[in-house]
């Protein structure tokens, strides 16, 4: 599957574990957002000078086919392979930009790990962790474990479980305030081809647990005789990303193993907007925002290859970051602050 849980069942299954009744979302009755159905390939660079970001961190494979972590300028120049023993990925860049910390897949199963921003002083631990996301203030990181949301020190000291609800739980992402976590909700967890995933919201403590997304949103765009047409309904919502400024949240919907778009909404459900607006079958996913919070970057199989594209954080001016295809699993890409 094209979509960001697909990489994580790629590495580990999600134990089973019962779905409680929606709550929390935002009404049905709230219309999304159309958008006119553009159809287009944008292959010019994007001016990105103004964006308070340095190098991206992506996942690509290596020459014996296996997943690694590259850093590469934002205009696809002086791309280094940062990762070299196990398959590796979901990097994560620290706020401070010396640090990513990242998934490590070795024969024992997967790790948490920490490495310099030139991939020197690899340092592994937290043994079945996956996807780590570093908190604002740089000093813990949140990630997922036996279907619950876990902290540790990024010296791999002070682990303790956050959650302990009977949901299943994958991807946390830090507010700006460090106050919340949003995760992936697996509905239906251990199964491969049909999760069932929507969007989880928590208090950093672990209670107050409440779904964020409805079930079905439509991927519509308009039409010139003022109307809409449906694309296909979006059942499912993963890879939740938190602005690194405000309350907007970026996350994928659309149907597992099929195709969906990049949407936002508001930390309480409210005013869910479509933003990326590609209407061929193929899958845009996997977004993340710039440090200022001005772009977004995210996955798209609309040129024939998986390449990384950007995005103002409305949808507007979408541009292909740099042509490389990242593979059936192309993870979440990361860009890296500067002070």
């Amino acid at each position: 599957m094209r979509s960001y849980l697909g990489f994580l069942f790629f590495f580990v299954a999600c134990s089973p574990a019962p779905l409680p009744p929606a709550g929390g979302g935002r009404d049905r009755s709230e219309a999304e957002v159309p958008h006119a159905c553009v159809d287009s390939v944008v292959s010019a660079q994007n001016d990105l000078s103004h964006v308070q970001g340095g190098r991206i961190a992506f996942t690509l494979r290596d020459a014996d086919g296996l997943l690694q972590i590259f850093t590469a300028n934002p205009d696809g120049s002086d791309k280094r392979e940062l990762t070299f023993e196990g398959q590796n990925g979901l990097p994560d860049w620290s706020p401070d930009g010396t640090q990513i910390a990242f998934i490590t897949v070795r024969s024992d199963g997967p790790y948490l790990a920490v490495m310099r921003e030139d991939g020197a002083n690899q340092r592994i631990f937290s043994r079945g962790g996956v996807a780590p996301d570093w908190s604002p203030d740089g000093h813990t990181l949140a990630f997922s474990k036996d279907s619950q949301i876990w902290v540790v020190n990024p010296d791999g000291s002070g682990e303790r479980q956050v959650t302990s609800s009977a949901t299943t739980k994958a991807r946390p992402s830090w507010s700006p305030d460090a106050r919340r976590l949003v995760f992936i909700l697996v509905g239906n967890p251990g199964n491969p081809t049909d999760p069932q995933p929507q969007i989880g919201i928590v208090d950093a403590d672990g209670v107050n647990e409440r779904r964020l997304t409805v079930d079905d949103r439509t991927n519509v765009c308009a039409e010139s005789d003022g109307g809409t047409r449906v694309l296909e309904t979006a059942h499912d919502a993963n890879a939740p990303a938190w602005s690194p400024v405000d309350d907007r949240i970026a996350f994928w919907s659309g149907i597992e193993n099929h195709y969906g778009q990049v949407w936002t909404t508001n930390a309480d459900g409210t005013d869910s907007r479509q933003l990326t607006e590609e209407t061929k079958h193929s899958n845009n996913d996997d977004p993340s925002w710039s440090p200022d919070g001005t772009k977004i970057l995210f996955s798209t199989g609309r040129s024939g290859q998986n390449e990384p594209w950007v995005m103002d954080a409305d949808g507007r001016n979408e541009m292909r970051l740099f042509p490389i295809d990242a593979g059936p699993f192309p993870g979440r890409a990361s860009w890296q602050p500067r002070p």
